[in-house]
């Protein structure tokens, strides 16, 4: 099985990023410290929103990024944003409320980090139009919730347990666990995504080369050209047209169709024109300079027998 890497490294570094500035926001904000319940859960609430805001963020961007920047990409960026601030207050809250009944521990909070990064991950389903996505993104999420979860809320323990003053062991451990927990959850979900999808484009030559993009059959129409508006931009490629080309979905199979461009089908006797083809596994298309093969799940499933 051939992993992402790009795609993986991306959303980690991206996460991380995101854990780094929400760590930064709420030492600027939440200085208050209580022993009051509803306080308490308040404090939750604002640290997970914020949080969430910024790792959602975060994630957004990584995935909007992969084929360049595009001011009709902000409020993709944005909405995600929002979906992780939405899902930070409420994981984090769910995580307090175990946390007191369960009388403390590691686990209980973590689990709240879990929820946050499954309604997070799930969000990205009405960020990017992409069911699939969605699903690859929840279950990655949580994964990468809990186990960057546990890891940020036992961080603090272990430096207090090491001889580390309060005000130090909090301090480090926060910046380092949220590092780590941005980090797992842009990893997870770039890893799961990798692994589960179905169907995607994997570029081999142009300025996209090296990257892939995940294919959905709940999509009908997904556009490639060099226009801010194609799904896939090929903005670098000079001799792409401004929407080169559209992939159809219908009922499982991706029919790929000439808009302003020409295509070709590359074999090893040469190229050949395509006016309509319903995509193979293996089939290696060129547009414009851009040239990329077309890949399902059912060949790595054949190459693992």
């Amino acid at each position: 099985m051939q992993l992402d890497r790009f795609r993986i490294a991306r959303n980690a570094i991206f996460g991380a990023i995101g854990g780094l500035a929400g760590w930064a926001v709420i030492t600027l904000t939440l200085r208050f410290e209580t022993t009051s319940t509803p306080l308490l859960l308040l404090k939750d609430a604002l640290l997970g929103a914020l949080v969430g805001l910024c790792i959602g963020l975060a994630i957004g961007a990584a995935d909007q990024s992969a084929d360049g920047w595009a001011r009709r990409k902000l409020p993709r960026i944005g909405l995600s944003g929002l979906i992780g601030l939405g899902a930070g207050l409420a994981g984090l809250v769910i995580g307090e409320v175990i946390f007191l009944w369960a009388g403390g521990g590691v686990w209980p909070r973590a689990v709240g980090w879990a929820i946050f990064g499954l309604l997070l991950g799930v969000g990205q389903w009405p960020v990017t139009g992409l069911k699939n996505k969605g699903v690859y993104a929840g279950l990655g999420g949580l994964l990468g919730g809990l186990i960057g979860g546990a890891t940020y809320e036992r961080l603090s323990l272990t430096l207090l347990g090491l001889g580390a003053g309060r005000e130090i062991a909090l301090t480090v451990g926060g910046a380092v666990g949220l590092v780590i927990l941005g980090a797992c959850i842009g990893l997870f979900i770039g890893l799961v995504e990798t692994i589960l999808r179905r169907a995607w484009l994997r570029f081999i030559y142009g300025p996209l080369e090296g990257k892939t993009f995940t294919l959905d059959n709940s999509r009908p129409v997904i556009t490639l050209g060099r226009s801010e508006a194609c799904d896939i931009m090929l903005r670098h490629d000079p001799e792409a047209g401004a929407v080169h080309a559209a992939i159809a979905t219908t009922g499982g199979a991706f029919t790929l169709t000439p808009r302003e461009g020409p295509v070709a089908l590359r074999t090893v006797g040469g190229a050949q024109s395509v006016t309509t083809r319903i995509l193979q596994p293996g089939d290696t298309i060129q547009l414009g300079r851009s040239r990329f093969v077309f890949e399902t799940g059912a060949e790595r499933e054949g190459e693992a027998q």
